[in-house]
């Protein structure tokens, strides 16, 4: 009988070990979990505990934007027009509209018109005539058979020849001549077909400069008077979004509306290394507005009958505040008033559980 009671006494022994073991752990957890709450300000008397997250609020500048869309176009000047200043015909045609062209590259070849020709003959023999007249009437002048007024007609008509004969001669009136480009760029028109009989000064063909190009977006008439001449733009080919972008700057708004587009058009100057195609689709980036002042994560601001409300963690309570809202842009919106102040905690996540009061524990980001 003596073993068996021994066993017995054992294993009595042995649950009670047991026992004593489990409360201890349990007293150890539930002091491990009310010192966790008394480090975040919790106690466990105040009812739901609601699991947030914060951000700081922030003293910067906010601005908002507008998208807006237009194509690029010849800036003032761009345009270089090629023509001569007597009749020619076309003998041939070396370019056509939208070719990309460099300085001095042939256009056109052209050669006097029949009347042009003609109208060179006639100073060749007029200056002939007019210097076999001067040297006569030097001869009888200097005999003392002529009077200075003609000697001086003489001159003066001999010069008027000469002169023009000259200049018919530098035009190159007296053979055929090719005519080249003087700028680097685009050929915008050509508005002669070979064979053609074209008038003195008539146009030729067009080149547009490729450094003299600009932008011109259509603005909504509300969004462009809030636009100044000088304001930067970040514009971008619609075609190719992940390009880098360019800043260019407003160099002309106008004061109508465009009839076909309903919008204002607001020319934009570009800096010359853009690498922008004429007629190519640009989207631009507009500043509308601008502040400084508190800037908090628009999930924090939350509509309650008609105000904007938010709630920041004092003390392990959501503290709520009244605040009216100003710019937005993006995710980030300016707030006033409701007593909060730079560097206070905004609640950003599970802000919409939250009653003023409300106990909370704030969940640290990764980083914070």
């Amino acid at each position: 009988m003596k073993f068996p009671m021994r066993g017995i006494f054992i294993a009595a022994a042995a649950i009670c070990l047991a026992i004593g073991g489990y409360f201890a752990y349990k007293g150890e957890t539930v002091s491990y979990g009310k010192e966790r709450a008394k480090a975040k300000n919790v106690s466990a008397n105040d009812g739901p505990v609601a699991s947030v997250r914060t951000a700081p609020v922030k003293t910067e500048s906010i601005s908002t934007f507008t998208t807006v869309y237009g194509d690029v176009v010849p800036a003032p000047g761009a345009v270089r027009v090629a023509s001569v200043p007597y009749e020619i015909r076309v003998d041939r045609v070396m370019v056509s509209a939208g070719q990309k062209i460099s300085r001095g590259e042939p256009l056109l070849e052209i050669e006097p018109s029949p009347d042009t020709l003609l109208e060179l003959e006639q100073a060749k023999t007029s200056y002939k005539i007019s210097k076999q007249n001067l040297n006569h009437v030097k001869q009888l002048f200097y005999l003392k058979l002529a009077t200075n007024t003609q000697m001086l007609k003489a001159e003066e008509a001999f010069k008027q020849a000469s002169s023009k004969l000259e200049n018919l001669e530098k035009m190159g009136v007296d053979g055929k001549r090719t005519i080249r480009s003087t700028e680097s760029g685009l050929v915008s028109n050509v508005n002669v077909q070979e064979g053609a009989i074209v008038a003195d000064g008539k146009p030729l063909a067009g080149i547009i400069a490729q450094n003299l190009l600009e932008v011109r977006l259509g603005v909504d008439p509300d969004d462009a008077g809030r636009l100044v001449s000088g304001q930067s733009i970040s514009l971008s080919p619609v075609n190719e979004p992940v390009r880098e972008k360019v800043t260019g700057k407003i160099r002309k708004i106008s004061r109508a509306v465009n009839t076909s587009t309903r919008m204002v058009d607001v020319f934009v100057s570009l800096p010359r290394s853009s690498g922008y195609l004429l007629g190519e689709y640009i989207v631009g980036k507009i500043e509308t507005a601008s502040a400084y002042g508190m800037v908090v994560p628009r999930s924090a601001v939350l509509p309650e009958d008609g105000k904007n409300v938010l709630y920041t963690v004092m003390g392990g309570h959501a503290v709520k505040h009244i605040v009216e809202t100003g710019l937005e842009s993006g995710n980030r919106v300016q707030v006033f008033g409701g007593g909060l102040k730079p560097g206070d905690e905004v609640v950003v996540l599970g802000n919409y559980e939250l009653e003023n009061g409300m106990a909370v524990r704030v969940l640290l980001e990764q980083g914070r």
